[in-house]
């Protein structure tokens, strides 16, 4: 995927300028800060402020699964990747410059898959070849560290390049350290822009992306206790001749892996992943919003007090504390009377798993040989 990093200032040559740029040198993807308006051809994900945006240009082979926004940046999911666009103003206060990268965190924690994150951050770090880190671009490696972004920043070239100026790199590119390595031929480009900053390219090497491999392969697992041996070996005698009329190696391999596959699943049912464990037997979906309101509201205090004693905020987040708390010795208190009516009822039920649960897998055994005994 060839993408192109964009900062336009506003600018309708730059804007212009863009849409030839893309034309000729065919790139998939554009990570665009202070666009100069937005365009109505392609796929456009834009932030709440208009200042940040991803652009999927017509022709673009680009699939976009999920998007968002917030204030500064928008979000879009191509594939497995998450990418974000961002732009942060030198003229935020650095209290409302670190709420807006809270922001883009809480999104990031959020999401599930690794990260490309790139825009004009308005910051200055040595990571990215300046020759001091400000309050800022401290703040922003805090963050990276906290996400395993890595800078793919490259070269002492300048991205902010105005008359009469001092030259700076205000527009940097992170990347999740699992596909940072999949990231080529990043560079600045040296082509006039109309715009004050020079754009940046690069290429997402999907063909050697081994995270994308890794995440493409099946994680299906089967019951193999429960093979049916003879629904197999018919499932394979019944396709098997097929796969013979390849004559490339590699087409060979993976049409007998898929058939096979096929035959497993026919012939033993699936084994469900570890992800969807059951939930403690009180859980319920009220308890899971309070839980979201609770740790919203903890965020929004901790980033308050950094201005003041933030008495309402404080306020707040204890009254979602304790209502939280109500909610679940509530619900424990209900389920456990719940239990206790079905052990009455089915002594190997519910209420039998849950003790099992609490005194460890090292009861296993007694348990299976009471089980036998009692029946």
């Amino acid at each position: 995927m060839n993408v192109l990093q964009a900062n336009m200032h506003r600018s309708k040559t730059a804007d212009a300028l863009l849409t030839q740029m893309i034309t000729e040198r065919h790139y998939d993807l554009v990570i665009i800060s202070e666009q100069y308006k937005k365009k109505e051809n392609g796929i456009w994900i834009e932030d709440s402020s208009g200042t940040a945006a991803i652009w999927a240009p017509p022709g673009s082979s680009i699939h976009i699964s999920e998007k968002g926004h917030g204030s500064g940046f928008a979000w879009a999911r191509y594939n497995h990747i998450n990418i974000i666009s961002c732009y942060l103003t030198p003229n935020d206060s650095i209290q409302d410059f670190q709420d807006k990268l809270d922001d883009i965190e809480d999104t990031a924690m959020n999401l599930e898959g690794p990260f490309l994150m790139a825009g004009d951050l308005n910051s200055r770090a040595t990571e990215w070849w300046m020759p001091i880190t400000d309050s800022r671009g401290k703040r922003v490696l805090e963050m990276s560290a906290r996400l395993g972004f890595i800078v793919l920043n490259t070269g002492a070239a300048t991205t902010f390049r105005r008359p009469g100026c001092e030259e700076t790199t205000p527009d940097i590119t992170l990347a999740s350290e699992g596909i940072a390595g999949t990231i080529k031929e990043w560079k600045v480009l040296e082509d006039y822009t109309g715009s004050d900053h020079q754009y940046i390219s690069f290429i997402i090497d999907s063909k050697n992306d081994g995270l994308r491999k890794k995440m493409q392969c099946s994680t299906r697992k089967w019951n193999v206790s429960k093979l049916n041996s003879e629904a197999l070996l018919s499932e394979i005698n019944a396709h098997g001749s097929e796969e013979s009329s390849h004559n490339n190696a590699m087409q060979i391999v993976e049409t007998t892996m898929k058939m096979i596959s096929r035959a497993c699943t026919k012939a033993m049912p699936t084994i469900e992943s570890n992800r969807h464990k059951t939930p403690a037997y009180w859980w319920t979906e009220n308890i899971a919003q309070l839980r979201r309101t609770c740790l919203h509201l903890r965020r929004t205090y901790t980033r308050a007090r950094r201005r003041s004693a933030a008495i309402e905020e404080a306020q707040l987040y204890q009254a979602a504390r304790k209502e939280l708390k109500r909610a679940i010795e509530a619900s424990k208190n209900r389920k456990w009377k719940e239990l206790r009516e079905d052990i009455n009822r089915n002594p190997w039920g519910l209420g039998y798993k849950v003790v099992m649960k609490t005194l460890g897998p090292w009861q296993n055994h007694q348990s299976l040989a009471l089980k036998k005994w009692t029946t």
